[in-house]
């Protein structure tokens, strides 16, 4: 019993300082892959943010979307990433700091998927009913999409500040602590699994609406053809309308077939952004919502600390597939770089003007004038 009441094996007994929290230390790898990833995101996205406000041809609609995610990132690098880092020591000690550090981070990711899913209806819309998109959307009803959005974001993500939270029994800054379980679901369901779903149902409509336009592009190439053979035999004046008409409508179905892969660029460009972002976000959140369900699963700390950089990762990336699969901001980012570095850029010809709806107005429009040549004739 001597043992016992000496502690076991000759190891002293506990006292009042063994039962202290240990102290939770920096994790110096994590902290300077964290600064890394900060300053590449900071970096990547002040120069699309500029870049937009240099070109002028940047500044279309699909843009401010590309834009006001670059923001988001860019607050990600600045804001983000040191509270992160902070969270992982257990600061702020205060309650209503700690909800509002990790509270950010929320906000930023929730602005930046809805900001994807109202991307993804623009070219929805834009493809599926191109006439009522150039007739209603305007420059000024993208900008209050993008306010919606981050109003949307910073409730949804300041919940907890609001008093969606649980109140820690240790004064340290951990998320799963601080943060409701029925928030978590709620922020699982909202954040990603719906954003996925809506996103997943809106791209493979567009692909289908995209594959439908070719067969209809095929079937005016198959007609045109069917009509100048049979005309093959009309008169010299006839013959003369005929090559005129053929002339055009071969122009118009190059530029069909052109406008018609710059519309599966578009598209596929836009589904890369949106599949890395879901990559990058889904493994945190899930993890959270498993801790959260589950409060005895013991994830390790290394584990969290990659989940916890891969989500900052997608706002350090972002800028590379901007300018690796956006042509144009592929190429005003190089002229920006260029002109920092004091070298003038190589005269080039101007871009083809790329859009999201080319493809159904340009094949209303090549219809409409086969009408009119018919009845001419």
């Amino acid at each position: 019993m001597a043992d016992v009441e000496n502690g076991t094996c000759g190891v002293p007994p506990p006292t009042a300082a063994d039962y202290d929290p240990p102290e939770v230390r920096l994790n110096v790898p994590y902290a300077l892959l964290e600064a890394t990833v900060a300053l590449t995101a900071i970096f990547g996205n002040t120069l699309v943010i500029v870049a937009f406000k240099r070109e002028r041809r940047l500044r279309r609609r699909t843009n401010f979307y590309i834009v006001s995610l670059a923001s988001a990132d860019l607050l990600v690098g600045t804001l983000g990433i040191p509270f992160a880092v902070l969270a992982s020591i257990g600061l702020p000690t205060n309650l209503h700091a700690c909800l509002f550090t990790i509270s950010l981070l929320v906000v930023l990711c929730t602005i930046s998927i809805f900001c994807l899913v109202a991307v993804s209806i623009d070219r929805y819309w834009a493809i599926l009913h191109p006439l009522a998109y150039s007739r209603n959307m305007r420059t000024k009803t993208t900008l209050y999409i993008i306010s919606m959005c981050w109003l949307a974001g910073s409730i949804i993500g300041f919940l907890p500040l609001f008093g969606w939270h649980e109140d820690p029994s240790e004064d340290a800054c951990l998320f799963v602590k601080v943060m409701n379980y029925d928030y978590l679901v709620f922020l699982y369901l909202v954040t990603i699994i719906i954003p996925a779903v809506l996103l997943l149902a809106f791209y493979i409509h567009i692909y289908r609406v995209i594959v439908r336009q070719r067969k209809q592009i095929l079937s005016v190439s198959t007609t045109d053809s069917r009509l100048s053979n049979a005309d093959a035999s009309s008169s010299s004046s006839s013959s003369r309308r005929r090559t005129k008409k053929d002339n055009y409508s071969g122009t118009m179905l190059r530029v069909l077939r052109a406008a018609q892969n710059r519309e599966v660029k578009a598209t596929q460009n836009l589904s890369v952004i949106v599949l890395f972002f879901m990559l990058c976000w889904m493994p945190l959140h899930t993890i959270n919502c498993i801790v959260a369900f589950c409060p005895q699963c013991h994830i390790h700390a290394p584990v969290m600390l990659f989940v916890i950089t891969l989500s900052h990762l997608n706002s350090a990336m972002n800028p590379l597939l901007y300018a690796y699969h956006l042509k144009d901001f592929r190429a005003a980012l190089k002229r920006l770089i260029l002109a920092i570095f004091g070298i003038a850029p190589a005269a080039h010809a101007p871009p083809p003007v790329e859009c999201v709806n080319c493809i159904s107005t340009l094949a209303q429009q090549h219809q409409q004038q086969h009408h009119q040549m018919l009845h001419v004739r």
